[in-house]
């Protein structure tokens, strides 16, 4: 295996730890494992998930009641990931107000996606040194 660093908000990592602590992941490693396959199986057909018991991981988090969406069938009609990179490119370019008002546009406030991206707004602002948007 590789080993990479990444660095996440300490309201992430304490959100990782009490999921580690209440049983549903055996380790911080093994939820940052299959977080990414997760996600790398939800954006790639070809990708084949190597966590040992992925299945069994996904069936425990995920209850069949409970199935994720599509990344295209949002309420905003835009692919999640396109707007994660747009909000990405107003922060990197030093326009958070930019990446707050393309949120707020085409998002409803208590959406999930929403939240997802005001969490990544703020990651990115941290990550980049840009002064985060006061909010109302």
């Amino acid at each position: 295996m590789v080993k990479s660093t990444v660095r996440f908000s300490e309201s992430t990592v304490e959100e990782i730890e009490s999921l580690v602590e209440e049983g549903v992941f055996e380790s911080k490693s093994e939820f940052y494992r299959f977080a990414s396959e997760y996600i790398l199986e939800q954006l790639s057909d070809s990708y084949e998930p190597s966590t040992v018991d992925f299945d069994d991981i996904k069936a425990d988090v995920f209850p069949q009641d409970q199935v994720i969406e599509s990344a295209e069938d949002r309420e905003s009609g835009l692919p999640f990931f396109e707007s994660v990179a747009t909000v990405r490119r107003f922060v990197v370019r030093g326009n958070p107000n930019d990446a707050e008002d393309f949120i707020d546009h085409h998002y409803p406030t208590s959406s999930r996606d929403a939240l997802l991206l005001e969490e990544l707004l703020e990651l990115y602002c941290h990550q980049y040194d840009v002064a985060r948007p006061d909010r109302e």
